[in-house]
């Protein structure tokens, strides 16, 4: 069986597999209403709603948002496929897979240098990219951690892991690969539709879309995750490091 097949849910088992389209949607939204609840009381507790948010509140935020999504994944695992991340979403990490690090960087190099006309026409930075810039101390460590580590591992497993292999019973590979590549872009603007998000969404079609081919190919996430932390990593430590 090709890895396309496993990661689709085709081989073995794949008639217990009852998760889809639906579960995406559901997960997706659920942690960023967990998110937007979890903040509410870090405001509460720490006066934060009066200037920007601190260390605690963005901590919860986070938390909430992708904890959520997690814990959505784990429910619908256990409840309605094979039980384990690993089985049904992909997830997994090799060490000989790890030099797709250095790939995720030279990909977002270049992503980069292709979107900087459009960067320099709206001539302003995405907000995740402005708070880590503005950032000091405890909260900067948090928004380094989500954006280089935790964002990677949670957005790859939702976005590759479930939506993709939903995609594929259904369609096409490269069909499959297109909408979730669609879906994973358009996401970032959707609650933050300023227009330095806006000016990257081609660059982020563009990691889902090579994301998604590398998933399909390999059967699990491993590779697609180191990607995904190397694409994000320069854009953080150029964040970290701008003060």
């Amino acid at each position: 069986m090709d890895p396309a097949s496993r990661s689709a849910g085709r081989g073995p088992g794949a008639s217990s597999v009852r998760w889809g389209l639906g579960d995406f949607v559901w997960i997706y939204f659920a942690g960023v209403v967990a998110g937007v609840l979890l903040a509410s009381v870090g405001y509460g507790v720490t006066g934060d709603a009066s200037g920007a948010p601190g260390a605690l509140t963005t901590a919860l935020a986070l938390f909430g948002q992708f904890g959520g999504w997690v814990a959505g994944l784990i429910w619908v695992s256990r409840r309605k496929g094979r039980g384990t991340l690993r089985a049904d979403f992909g997830l997994g990490l090799r060490v000989r897979d790890a030099w797709f690090v250095v790939a995720g960087v030279g990909l977002e190099i270049g992503l980069s240098l292709l979107i900087l006309p459009i960067v320099d026409l709206v001539n302003q930075n995405q907000d995740v990219v402005k708070d880590l810039e503005d950032s000091r101390g405890l909260k900067l460590a948090v928004l380094a951690l989500t954006a280089g580590l935790v964002a990677p591992v949670c957005e790859e497993l939702l976005f590759r892991g479930l939506l993709l292999r939903s995609l594929a019973r259904r369609f096409p590979a490269e069909w499959a690969v297109g909408l979730s590549a669609l879906v994973f872009a358009l996401a970032h603007p959707l609650f933050d539709p300023t227009l330095g998000t806006l000016a990257v969404v081609p660059a982020l079609f563009a990691l889902g879309a090579i994301s998604g081919v590398v998933a399909l190919r390999s059967g699990d996430l491993s590779r697609s995750i180191y990607l995904h932390i190397g694409f994000n990593l320069l854009t953080t430590a150029a964040a970290v490091f701008h003060k």
